[in-house]
C-alpha cells in the first residue's frame, strides 16, 4: 500500500475512534475502496448517529441502514462492481418507482446469475450472511435473498429519503428576555423602559441620512422667527381635528411641541401616515415653525412625516443549506377544540407517510419547527375557562404535550416560546416556561425559550413574537382586521417595536430595558396568537402569522375570527421563499 494510502487510511481510523465507532480489519477495507472515502466516512458518522438500534459497532448490516442517497450509491458501486455480469442491469436506487412499473419489473433489474452467486470470495462483499452454499436450492434461495433485499431496501429509502438528516444543527438564541426581566413596578422602573425606549428608538431614526438635521425640541421653541426646521420625537398624543386635520403633541427628553398636518397635504403620503400613527411612537417631522404671540407655545405645519421603517434595500441573511423551518403556535393542547387529527397528519407528514412526491421531498428538508406560544391551553387563563378542557391539569396538559411532540423526527430541533396561555406571567416580555413545567419536555431535546425571542438558524435570524398587541393596533388603526394579520405586522416593522402603544390591553412589565424594540432587523417576522395563518412580506423580509392547531373558540368568535387550523408555514432557508401547506387538504387525508 502506498505512503499516501497508509495516511488516509490512519486519518479514517482517528475519525472512527473520535467518534465512538468501532471497526474490524475487513470493514475497514471496505471503507477504504470506497470513492473519496474520508469524505464518505465523515457521512457515515454523521448518519449512524440517526439510528435508533446503532451499538458503536460498524457493520456492513448497519451500513446497509443508512438512508444518505450518496452513501447508499457509494456502497452500491463496492459491493457489486467485481460480480455485475451482462445480466445484470445496474440501477438506480435513487430514483422512485416508475409510474408504469411493477414490483416484478423492479426485481427483474436486479438479476444476478447463479454462477456469479457461486463466487464466494466476492459473494462475502454482499451485506448479508451467507457463509456457505451446498445445493442449487440454497443458491436459488440465496439469489432470491439478494434480489429482495435490494428491492425492498432502496424502495424503503424512496419513499422518504429526508435531506435534513444529512446536515447537522446549527442554531443560536440571538436575543432572549429569559432571566434578565426582573422588576419591582415602582415609578423608576417604568421611567427607564420609557427611557431606554426613547433612546433605542432615537438611534435607529439617526441611521437614515435625513434626520440628521433634526434639532432638539428646547432649541427650536426658542425661535422667534417663522423658520422651516426638523425635529425628531415620541409622540405625546394624536387626534383628528373637527377640520379633519391631525394635531399631535411631539416629545424628546428636552421639551414637548404641537405639530399640524393638514388634512389637505400636498403629499397625501403624510396623510396616510399620519393615520397609522400612534402614541408612544417615535417620528420625525419637517415642517415651517411658527412661533407663539403673547406667550403661547409655537407650532409646527408639518409638510413630512415618517416612522423609522425598514430600509427598502435591505438585504436578508440566507443559508447555504438547503433546508427549512416550520413556524407554528397556538396548539392549545388540553382543550376541547384542539385539533389532535390535524396534528397527527402533521407528523405524518414530517414522516413522509403522506404527500406526493414532491411533498415529501418538502418535508424531508425540514430541520427546525419554532412554536411561537400557546402550545397548552394553560389553566384559569380567562374566567369558565374549566368547562372548555378535556385536560384540566397543567403538569397532565404537558405531559400531553410531550407525547404528540414525540412523534417529530429526532433529527429535527424544536424551539419552544411561551405565549399568554402558558404558565408565565402575562406581561410582556415574558420568560421561558418554567423547568418544573417543562423538564419532560428539555429532556426530548426541546429548547424553551422567552417572548419575544430571535432565533437563528444557519445563518437565518428568526424574530419570534407571539403577537399580543397585534389586537390592539388593529382596534386603533383605520382598515386594519385580525383576520389580515400580516398589514399589522408590517406596522410594527415600521415603528420598530413589538408593542408600540402603552397602557391599551397589551400588558407591558416595566423593565429596565425595552425588550419590545426591533433594534436587529429580522429575515423572519414570525407571529401567532390570532389563530389565522397568513404570510406576506415587506423590504425583502418573510412576514408568517403561523394559524393554529384549534378549532374556533368563543373568544375567538367574539373577535369575529375565523380561525384557519392545521396550515403550516414553511419558509426554504436558503431563498426564504414561504409556503403555505393546508393539512386539511385531501392530500394528506391519508
Amino acid at each position: 500500500m502506498k505512503a499516501d494510502n497508509l495516511n488516509e487510511k490512519e486519518i479514517i481510523i482517528r475519525e472512527l475512534v473520535n467518534s465512538g465507532i468501532n471497526v474490524t480489519p475487513s470493514i475497514l477495507e471496505f471503507l477504504l475502496k470506497l470513492e473519496d472515502p474520508l469524505k464518505k466516512v465523515k457521512l457515515i458518522i454523521r448518519n449512524v448517529s440517526f439510528l435508533p438500534n446503532f451499538d458503536s459497532h460498524l457493520t456492513k448490516e448497519i451500513l446497509q441502514k443508512i438512508s444518505n442517497v450518496e452513501i447508499h450509491e457509494a456502497l452500491k458501486k463496492v459491493l457489486f462492481k467485481e460480480i455485475q455480469t451482462k445480466s445484470f442491469q445496474e440501477k438506480d436506487f435513487s430514483s422512485p418507482l416508475d409510474a408504469s412499473g411493477s414490483e416484478e419489473a423492479q426485481i427483474k433489474d436486479f438479476e444476478v446469475s447463479e454462477n456469479t452467486i457461486q463466487m464466494k470470495s466476492e459473494i462475502e462483499e454482499i451485506p448479508l450472511k451467507i457463509n456457505e452454499i451446498e445445493t442449487v436450492s440454497q443458491q436459488k434461495h440465496v439469489k432470491n435473498k439478494i434480489k429482495r433485499s435490494l428491492f425492498e431496501g432502496s424502495r424503503s429509502n424512496l419513499v422518504f429519503r429526508p435531506i435534513a438528516k444529512d446536515y447537522e444543527f446549527n442554531y443560536d438564541i440571538l436575543k432572549d428576555p429569559t432571566g434578565k426581566i426582573h422588576t419591582n413596578g415602582e415609578y423608576e422602573d417604568f421611567y427607564n423602559l420609557t427611557l431606554d425606549k426613547f433612546n433605542k428608538l432615537r438611534n435607529l431614526m439617526r441611521k437614515r441620512p435625513e434626520v440628521l438635521s433634526a434639532n432638539n425640541i428646547k432649541n427650536i421653541l426658542r425661535l422667534t422667527n417663522k423658520v422651516e426646521v426638523a425635529a425628531l420625537g415620541m409622540v405625546n398624543e394624536i387626534r383628528k381635528t373637527k377640520n379633519g386635520n391631525f394635531f399631535l403633541t411631539l416629545e424628546d427628553l428636552t421639551s414637548i411641541i404641537n405639530v399640524i398636518i393638514r388634512k389637505d397635504s400636498e403629499n397625501q403620503e403624510n396623510v396616510k401616515v399620519a393615520e397609522r400613527t400612534l402614541n408612544d411612537q417615535m417620528v420625525y417631522i419637517e415642517g415651517t415653525y411658527n412661533p407663539g404671540e403673547r406667550g403661547k407655545s409655537g407650532i409646527i405645519y408639518g409638510n413630512y412625516i415618517t416612522k423609522i421603517d425598514i430600509p427598502r434595500d435591505y438585504e436578508p441573511n440566507k443559508s447555504l443549506d438547503p433546508l427549512s423551518i416550520v413556524l407554528i403556535s397556538d396548539t392549545h393542547i388540553g382543550s376541547k377544540e384542539f385539533e389532535e387529527k390535524l396534528w397527527n397528519r402533521f407528523i405524518n407528514f414530517l414522516n413522509g407517510k403522506i404527500g406526493n412526491k414532491s411533498q415529501k421531498e418538502r418535508a424531508g428538508r425540514i430541520k427546525y419547527i419554532i412554536i411561537n406560544g400557546d402550545l397548552i391551553d394553560g389553566i384559569g387563563v380567562y374566567p369558565q375557562q374549566k368547562s372548555d378542557l378535556i385536560i384540566s391539569d397543567i403538569f397532565a396538559q404537558f405531559k400531553k404535550a410531550n407525547e404528540i411532540l414525540s412523534g417529530i423526527p429526532d433529527y429535527i430541533k424544536i424551539f419552544y416560546s411561551s405565549g399568554n396561555h402558558e404558565p408565565v406571567r402575562n406581561a410582556i416580555p415574558r420568560p421561558a416556561v418554567p423547568k418544573k413545567y417543562s423538564e419532560e419536555l428539555i429532556n426530548s431535546g426541546v429548547i424553551c425559550i422567552g417572548n419575544p425571542s430571535i432565533v437563528q438558524t444557519h445563518n437565518v435570524n428568526t424574530l419570534v413574537f407571539h403577537g399580543d398587541s397585534l389586537l390592539d393596533l388593529n382596534m386603533l388603526i383605520p382598515g386594519f382586521e385580525n383576520n389580515k394579520p400580516v398589514e399589522t405586522m408590517k406596522e410594527l416593522l415600521r415603528c420598530r417595536h413589538l408593542a408600540p402603544i402603552y397602557g391599551k390591553k397589551t400588558q407591558i412589565a416595566p423593565t429596565s430595558k425595552d425588550w419590545l424594540v426591533i433594534d436587529k432587523i429580522p429575515d423572519i417576522f414570525h407571529t401567532g396568537h390570532i389563530h389565522i395563518n397568513e404570510m406576506g412580506a415587506y423590504n425583502n423580509i418573510l412576514l408568517t402569522n403561523s394559524g393554529c392547531f384549534q378549532s374556533q373558540t368563543e373568544f375567538m368568535n367574539s373577535l369575529g375570527i375565523h380561525p384557519t387550523p392545521g396550515i403550516l408555514s414553511i419558509v426554504d432557508l436558503d431563498t426564504l421563499h414561504g409556503t403555505q401547506l393546508d393539512l386539511k387538504s385531501s392530500d394528506y387525508s391519508s
